[in-house]
């Protein structure tokens, strides 16, 4: 099940901002928290905050989140919330924005698609939140009652509400979530955060890199692209052209990548080229997305976070992104099935990461009519011998230290397909494996597959069974043969204008777009 985003509920700040909410001379702090202290209009919510580098709340799917509430309003065991009081009034959360923000959801009824995500999101909220949020109010509701149901049971008296609400009602105003408090300034609460967290849910190695490197350029695209510019702004002490400008390309990059309409397993069209948007590995492939645009390989290479870099960073990223799928002339409308998903529609990062380098590549040694030249056969080998990339991860054991290889193994293929136009799929691979580099590569195709009599079929086979049908009717493009995107075409005409064609619609073809803009001509 896909994670629940949450992550408006509790806005993040700067450990250093000032507030004139409040003073942190007052020393008596609350040991417990209320349904109250969790309404959004409450005194505490207002002042509630979440580190500036703290991960996205969107680590729990809807039946964790479900969980979560039912644990509360049954009275169970729920570790403390630990939170540090900065010197203007400000309240982190150290440990438990998760917790917090599940109750919240809950209580306010917003999960990730209501009145505090829209204005934390600037009124724009994906299809595919929208649905994920739907279906968890779907569950809660289901399993446990709404918010609202549950506080109008306990103000009528004479409900007819089942027994278990009526108790429900009757008990929450007794309940309350127990609280810790960090004592020190802003460098122990930091320790603290860091110290927790990566001993329960242990933050990724992409959030680490990126709490540490939080004022580096790079830093600061990935956060903003990762959201198409909405929510906090990183970026806020630039000037007002600047910001604007920000969140024009991480809204364009944004879409370049995940896309502009709902993910859909069975629809192959719909697959996107970084992925699904709520997988957990999103700000991973943004992040590796920013550095390998930019050419970035160890944190000396990344430079410090002014406006002029994050826009240098940012315009960098679009720029070879444009090229892979976009509705721009240069875009050679890589179709992302065939390279980027596995025959059950699973996203392979360590093709998409090899494949951004390889583009790079082609662009900067102006090869891109050479690959164009060849796409036709190199689609055919690399959908046909797909689990090469695979070993070739295996080898290098980590997708962001095989992408360099992985793109190695892309530029030899186009090399050697352009030297043996004529040969078939098989003996291209086996020039490849002649390659020192190369030679470890089992290309034997061996049919594993496991067989019964009277037997359905498996979940996985059915995936399997329903892409191959689905990539059969996809269209190619009638001057290179490789296959379109839907989501980045062009309507070319035949006989071109400038030799006397006409508009008439036999004399129209779908091609790419780069196809029709430069390689024809």
């Amino acid at each position: 099940m896909k994670a629940v985003t949450l992550d408006a509920l509790i806005p993040r700040e700067d450990f250093e901002i000032i507030s004139t909410l409040g003073s942190s001379g007052n020393t008596r702090n609350k040991s417990t928290l209320s349904i109250e202290d969790i309404k959004y209009d409450s005194f505490f919510f207002a002042a509630l905050r979440k580190p500036i580098f703290q991960r996205e709340t969107n680590e729990w799917d809807a039946i964790k989140v479900c969980s979560m509430i039912e644990s509360f309003v049954n009275s169970e065991l729920i570790p403390s919330i630990i939170l540090w009081r900065n010197s203007g009034g400000y309240i982190f959360v150290i440990d438990g924005a998760h917790r917090l923000s599940s109750l919240g959801a809950w209580i306010n009824d917003d999960y990730g698609d209501g009145e505090i995500s829209l204005r934390y999101y600037g009124n724009y909220i994906s299809a595919e939140q929208r649905k994920i949020a739907e279906e968890t109010r779907r569950i809660v509701n289901d399993k446990i009652g709404s918010f609202k149901e549950i506080w109008h049971i306990s103000r009528d008296i004479n409900s007819t509400s089942d027994i278990e609400k009526q108790e429900m009602a009757k008990n929450l105003g007794a309940l309350a979530l127990q609280l810790q408090w960090v004592e020190g300034d802003a460098s122990k609460a930091e320790d603290s955060f860091l110290k927790i967290n990566q001993s329960a849910t242990k933050i990724s190695d992409a959030e680490l890199d990126l709490i540490k490197n939080r004022n580096k350029a790079y830093a600061i695209s990935a956060r903003a692209i990762v959201r198409a510019g909405k929510g906090y702004q990183y970026w806020s002490n630039f000037s007002e052209e600047g910001q604007e400008k920000i969140i024009t390309f991480s809204k364009k990059i944004h879409n370049i990548m995940f896309g502009e309409t709902l993910y859909q397993r069975n629809d192959i069209n719909s697959y996107s080229i970084g992925g699904v948007q709520s997988s957990s590995l999103t700000l991973d492939v943004v992040t590796q997305t920013v550095k390998i645009s930019n050419g970035i390989i160890k944190d000396k290479d990344a430079e410090d976070g002014t406006e002029k870099s994050v826009l240098k960073c940012l315009k960098n990223t679009l720029f070879i992104l444009e090229y892979i799928n976009s509705k721009e002339p240069c875009s050679l409308g890589i179709h992302p099935y065939i390279y980027f998903y596995s025959d059950i529609g699973k996203h392979k990062v360590g093709s998409y990461y090899g494949f951004l380098l390889f583009t790079k590549k082609l662009v900067e040694k102006n090869q891109l009519n050479l690959f164009t030249s060849v796409r036709e056969k190199f689609e055919q080998v690399i959908y046909k011998y797909s689990f090469l990339v695979q070993q070739i991860l295996r080898r290098k054991r980590q997708s962001k230290r095989a992408y360099v290889a992985i793109k190695d193994y892309f530029t030899e293929l186009m090399n050697i397909i352009s030297q043996h136009k004529n040969s078939t799929e098989e003996e291209i691979v086996s020039y490849l494996k002649l390659l020192p580099e190369f030679r470890y590569l089992q290309t034997e195709i061996i049919d594993t597959e496991k067989v019964a009599v009277n037997k359905n079929f498996s979940r996985s086979k059915k995936q399997q069974i329903k892409l191959q049908t689905y990539i059969k009717s996809l269209p190619k493009c009638p001057i290179c043969g490789g296959y379109i995107s839907n989501s980045s075409m062009s309507v070319d005409h035949i006989c071109r204008k400038v030799d006397g064609g006409t508009d008439a619609i036999k004399n129209g073809q779908v091609t790419h777009l780069y196809c029709n803009t430069t390689y024809k001509n």
